[in-house]
């Protein structure tokens, strides 16, 4: 038997069945649905109010936890830490440290936190000395650290903060 020879059989049987069994299937899908069990009162609308409170005081305990969980974890740049510089600055998009303990090179800082602090640690090896620096606000604006016990006025007009290390004792850099 060739191929062509067994795809008509298979047609032709195929075609028999069906015609056989066309009466039965033809109200299939409505005899189906006749027989489905009525679900209308199933289906009665249940009041919100108590889903929407439910989800609203999950919401406002998630909020909460947060909220709270956040403040007691998170407490804010060390400024008090004398090995860390801060400036506040909340409108910036970005804040680098520039200065001699940099080699004149942008450190980026960390922040801002919710405050507007930016913030970074010095280096564990700096050496003992006094260095000159500021910060690059957005990339092209030079600010002084106001936190700084000593400035310097330098040729082109701007004040570099002056940092002694360590710090005495007391001090703030």
């Amino acid at each position: 038997m060739h191929e062509h020879e067994l795809e008509q059989l298979i047609k032709e049987t195929v075609a028999q069945h069906t015609a056989a069994y066309q009466d039965r299937i033809e109200d299939l899908e409505y005899r189906v649905v006749d027989a489905l069990p009525d679900r209308t009162a199933v289906l009665e609308p249940r009041p919100a109010w108590p889903m929407r409170l439910a989800l609203a005081a999950t919401a406002l305990v998630i909020f909460l936890g947060g909220f709270w969980l956040g403040g007691t974890l998170s407490d804010g740049p060390p400024c008090a830490d004398p090995d860390v510089l801060c400036l506040v600055y909340p409108n910036a998009k970005s804040v680098a440290l520039v200065g001699q303990l940099t080699y004149w090179e942008r450190w980026p800082m960390n922040g801002p936190d919710r405050h507007g602090i930016w913030w970074i640690r010095l280096p564990r090896n700096l050496e003992p000395g006094r260095y000159e620096y500021g910060f690059m606000v957005d990339e092209y604006h030079w600010v002084h650290d106001p936190r700084a016990r000593e400035f310097v006025h330098t040729f082109d007009n701007k004040i570099n903060s002056v940092l002694i290390w360590p710090p005495s004792r007391g001090d703030s850099p």
